[in-house]
């Protein structure tokens, strides 16, 4: 029952992103077909979850999402059925953290922001040090993504995009102020890469 939910909620949202709202995807053939990633997006509105959802068509990428959204009750139950989890934000929520870390260990793709909330600018806002650390913890290799055009959804002139890069490997290791630094800046520098190249 519940795969059947998943599927027609799925497809539904594919008329919607696809159809009605044309969105466009480039470089799928950089997700992982299988194993363990993690999905790093920028953060522009509460439409960037089920944008990348329905753009990674092969895989359910399992996100971090702020409490708030769990609070009404259908939303909560279509939420937990892609496989999100809640996140108190500003706390240092460590059973987040380690519930992201077991869908890592699971095989599973987890979405985290490394910017940890919406940026209603252009441009990308400061990485926090959550994504980079677990990065680390667990050795999981990091897959950047663009996410462009969702702020202003819907237009009708300007569509959203999904922009996902190239896999950027990480080793496992004891993480430092300066190590999550350098790796934020190189995931940083990926996602703006994607933008500059789509907006060429």
């Amino acid at each position: 029952m519940k795969h059947f939910l998943y599927t027609i909620t799925r497809w539904i949202l594919n008329i919607v992103f696809f159809k009605i709202f044309h969105l466009h995807v480039e470089g799928r053939e950089n997700i992982p077909v299988k194993g363990a990633v993690i999905v790093a997006p920028n953060h522009k509105s509460n439409w960037d979850p089920p944008l990348i959802g329905v753009a990674f068509s092969n895989r359910v990428v399992h996100y971090m999402a702020k409490e708030e959204l769990f609070k009404n009750p259908i939303a909560a139950w279509i939420l937990t059925m892609f496989g999100t989890f809640p996140v108190k934000r500003g706390s240092g929520d460590g059973s987040a953290v380690m519930r992201a870390v077991r869908e890592l260990r699971k095989g599973y793709p987890v979405g985290i922001f490394p910017e940890g909330t919406r940026i209603k600018r252009e441009g990308l806002g400061r990485f926090h040090s959550g994504m980079a650390s677990i990065a680390m913890i667990e050795g999981t290799d990091i897959l950047p993504v663009a996410v462009v055009g969702s702020l202003n959804m819907p237009h009708p002139k300007k569509h959203p995009a999904v922009l996902i890069g190239k896999i950027i490997h990480v080793e496992k290791q004891k993480p430092t102020k300066e190590s999550i630094q350098a790796l934020n800046e190189k995931v940083k520098s990926a996602i703006e890469q994607l933008m500059t190249d789509y907006n060429a």
